[in-house]
C-alpha cells in the first residue's frame, strides 16, 4: 500500500512532454506529416473540382472516371456513417448502468471489521454456545 502512494501522473506518462525532448523529436516529423496531409487533400480537392465541373459540363469522354470518383466518395462518406452508427449502437448495448451506489470508505471498512469480529467470535466459541446465542438473537429481533 506505501507503494501505491508515490504513484503519480508522471508515472503513467502523463508528463513526458514537459520537459522539451519530445518536442523536439516529434516537431519536424509532425510538420512533415502535415505538409503530405495537406499536399493529398489539395490534390484531392483538385481532382472533385474538375469532376464536378466535368459532370456539369456534360464532357461525354470524361464522364465515366469523373462519375466514378463522385460515386466512390459518396460510398466512402455512405460507408463512414454506417460504422458510425454501428459503433453508437454497439456503445449503448455495452452501456452499464449501476443501480446500487457502491459502497464508500467508510462502509468497507464498517464491513471489514464486522467479519474480523465474525471470525475471532467463531474461533473462540463453541457451535452449541454459538447455536443459542443466534437463537436468542432471533427470538428478541437483535440485529447483529
Amino acid at each position: 500500500m506505501e507503494f501505491y502512494k508515490r504513484i503519480d501522473a508522471s508515472y503513467y506518462g502523463y508528463r513526458d512532454d514537459e520537459d522539451g525532448i519530445l518536442e523536439k523529436l516529434e516537431g519536424p516529423a509532425e510538420k512533415r506529416m502535415r505538409a503530405t496531409a495537406l499536399e493529398d487533400w489539395m490534390e484531392m480537392k483538385k481532382i472533385k473540382k474538375e469532376a464536378r465541373r466535368a459532370v456539369k459540363s456534360g464532357d461525354v469522354k470524361d464522364m465515366g472516371n469523373v462519375s466514378n470518383i463522385l460515386f466512390e466518395e459518396a460510398d466512402v462518406l455512405e460507408e463512414k456513417r454506417m460504422k458510425d452508427k454501428e459503433r453508437e449502437e454497439n456503445e449503448k448495448e455495452n452501456e452499464f448502468v449501476a443501480h446500487v451506489p457502491p459502497p464508500d470508505q467508510k462502509e468497507i471498512g464498517k464491513m471489514v471489521l464486522e467479519n474480523r469480529k465474525k471470525d475471532i467470535f467463531d474461533k473462540y466459541t463453541r457451535n452449541a454456545l454459538q447455536k443459542k446465542i443466534t437463537e436468542e438473537k432471533i427470538l428478541l429481533n437483535i440485529q447483529r
